[in-house]
């Protein structure tokens, strides 16, 4: 490795030299606020004759054709693009200095690789690079490398600095330059990570592919970039792309993983299974393709989309993680996609429960974490997810008595209109698109006087039942409806094309209270029918084994526990006791200052630390007491556990 500080004019102006972006690397995306920095950055050096420091460079040097040499750059390519068409927008306008410019800084005379171009940007750019370099400017698709080049054209031509003295001033650019051999036993992506470049940051998925492709050779990085890498990126937005690998990783590791550590916990998934990058991506291509599906409902199987469809109308991406691997014991043929359907609609139904009861979903995420978990499921997945909804599945009595009393249509993520499009398509068994239906009341939110007249204490009616379930429909026809009177309204009812609305015209001759209860009550029924509570069995003693999130509520006096794992890590255990023991031991390993934030807490921290009848001493060398029941022992690890804000990431194992 060399490294050294050198004048921006002295690196660009190496003869023979192709300044290649790597095709792992994401494309040119610096924006206007970036630019007229670095163009602000200029005036200050031209007005005072000042150097500047512009950042470092790194790259790995190969050799090329004719003599030349290659400098794959691996940090610093956004920087280094958006110099160069600050040059070429100097040189269009500098006709003394122009031949110069093109010449030394951004032509390779003699070189006929890459169009004569000093500079190779990623093949997303190449087209509308090449169209500044040759001075056509005729690109005619969106583009930041146009953007940014007309940016700098007009910044220099309403300049109040000539040129040509701009051009001078390039010259007190500095930069630092980290040279890699291709051979070389350093690890460019260390180094590239302990970076701490200037401009866009990186996104987990930018720093997750240069991770696979930034230790292969070009030919081997352009062949997987275009066998995998691109088909996904063009699957997802940017954002959802960075969701999908975490929740990968909990398909793969079975833990939760933050928004913040997605680039760390992949890197350690790699390693500790491994992997190398063909086998990496050819896997990641194919969970891509799953998770695809699952967005857009598009998978092979129709029950399964129209779950789906439901799901992502609730919006839970939450529970992808399940549905994916789901997905991937289908593809194997480990289970039937029977039996698929049928678990992922009771998860369908929980969500439904929860979110017709109001209740949080929270705990989902860790549901899910330990659903992914195959090795607890002994191969009996329904079991296994049944037993961890049991304790929280709201009954059929809840949710009829919340369907009575709560404003469904005034409940995020249009529930009130997911409740009428299952009804109606378990009435039709049809597909039917809803996306230009709305929401009907019945009775109307702002009330005539003709309504008022008709229904007595209509306001206080409306008031109580208007946003229930009982006063509302579905119709394409809402704002021609209005606040008409119900005997007008019934007219464009009798002519709907949909069931419940018709019905509403055929069952009532008048509406009010009764009529709002009644219905009801009978889209309830449906409803429960629809989404019907699974059979539980009752859990005997004897069956209360398995692994239990740390929050689940179960007797487990006198079960004995096996193990316990924290955030994805699993301790063999033989006692309660050295449960508590070991579970305050990786607290204190892993973050002293939470097991301070533990001692000093009123509750548990009294309970461990003012006395000790039965003494045991832990890692940290710290006198706790043991001498708890086994129910009172994971009370303290469960409360310990939201302290530290790990409750999603521990379980423990019973026999």
């Amino acid at each position: 490795m060399k490294a050294d500080s050198v004048r921006l004019f002295e690196f660009l102006g190496s003869s023979k030299t192709i300044f290649e972006i790597p095709v792992f690397q994401r494309n040119y995306e610096w924006g206007k606020e970036q630019c007229e920095q670095l163009f602000n950055d200029l005036i200050n050096v031209a007005q005072n004759n000042i150097d500047h420091f512009i950042g470092a460079i790194v790259y790995v040097t190969e050799t090329g054709n004719q003599m030349s040499r290659i400098y794959r750059i691996i940090d610093g390519q956004q920087r280094l693009t958006s110099l160069t068409l600050l040059l070429k927008a100097l040189a269009d306008t500098d006709k003394q200095n122009k031949a110069e410019i093109e010449e030394q800084y951004l032509t390779n005379k003699y070189l006929n690789d890459n169009n004569h171009l000093k500079l190779k940007p990623v093949e997303h750019d190449y087209e509308a690079f090449n169209s500044v370099m040759n001075g056509t400017v005729a690109f005619k698709k969106p583009s930041k490398v146009i953007e940014n080049y007309m940016l700098f054209k007009r910044l220099v031509k309403n300049s109040n600095i000539e040129s040509a003295k701009l051009y001078e001033a390039m010259n007190h650019f500095n930069m630092v330059y980290i040279e890699l051999s291709s051979n070389s036993e350093e690890n460019p992506q260390v180094i590239f990570e302990s970076l701490n470049s200037t401009g866009v940051s990186l996104l987990p998925s930018d720093l997750v592919r240069n991770f696979l492709l930034m230790k292969l050779d070009s030919q081997k990085q352009s062949e997987l970039y275009k066998k995998y890498w691109i088909k996904i990126e063009q699957m997802f937005v940017t954002s959802v792309f960075a969701e999908f690998i975490r929740h990968y990783l909990v398909v793969k590791t079975h833990t939760s993983v933050k928004k913040n550590e997605v680039y760390e916990s992949y890197k350690e998934y790699f390693n500790t299974s491994r992997l190398d990058s063909e086998d990496a991506l050819a896997d990641l291509f194919k969970f891509a393709g799953y998770y695809n599906q699952l967005l857009h409902c598009q998978s092979d199987d129709d029950q399964f989309n129209k779950t789906m469809e439901h799901i992502n109308m609730m919006d839970s991406r939450v529970l992808f993680p399940y549905l994916m691997l789901l997905m991937e014991l289908v593809s194997l043929d480990v289970i039937k996609q029977e039996k698929a359907n049928k678990l992922a609609h009771i998860l369908e139904g929980y969500l439904f429960r929860l979110k017709v009861c109001q209740m949080p979903t929270n705990g989902l995420n860790k549901m899910v974490v330990s659903l992914c978990d195959l090795s607890k499921s002994d191969g009996k997945l329904e079991n296994r997810l049944l037993r961890l909804l049991k304790a929280k599945f709201p009954d059929d009595r809840k949710v009829a008595d919340s369907l009575m009393k709560v404003d469904i249509y005034h409940q995020r993520n249009h529930l009130a209109k997911l409740v009428l499009t299952v009804l109606e398509e378990n009435r039709t068994k049809e597909t039917i698109n809803f996306d230009d239906a709305q929401v009907e009341h019945i009775m109307p939110q702002r009330l005539n006087a003709e309504w008022r007249l008709q229904v007595p204490n209509a306001e206080r009616v409306k008031e109580q039942y208007g946003g229930t379930i009982g006063n509302l429909t579905l119709t394409k026809y809402n704002q021609e409806m209005s606040n008409k009177s119900y005997s007008e309204k019934i007219e464009f009812y009798n002519n709907s094309n949909i069931s419940l609305t018709r019905e509403v015209a055929t069952m009532y001759e008048q509406w009010g209270k009764d009529a709002i209860i009644e219905r009801t009550g009978k889209l309830t029924e449906e409803l429960l029918k629809i989404f019907p509570m699974p059979m539980m069995k009752e859990t005997s003693e004897e069956e209360v084994t398995g692994e239990y999130a740390i929050d689940q509520t179960i007797d487990v006096t006198g079960k004995k526990p096996v193990a316990i794992t924290i955030s994805g890590k699993e301790y063999q255990i033989n006692s309660w006791r050295q449960m508590l023991i070991t579970f305050l031991n990786d607290i204190w390993n892993k973050d002293s200052l939470n097991f301070e934030h533990v001692k000093n807490n009123d509750q548990v921290g009294r309970m461990l630390f003012n006395s000790a009848r039965n003494p045991e001493k832990l890692d940290n060398g710290m006198i706790i007491e043991t001498n708890f029941s086994s129910m009172v022992i994971v009370a303290i690890i469960a409360r310990v556990s939201e302290i530290c804000n790990i409750a999603d990431q521990v379980s423990y194992t019973i026999k």
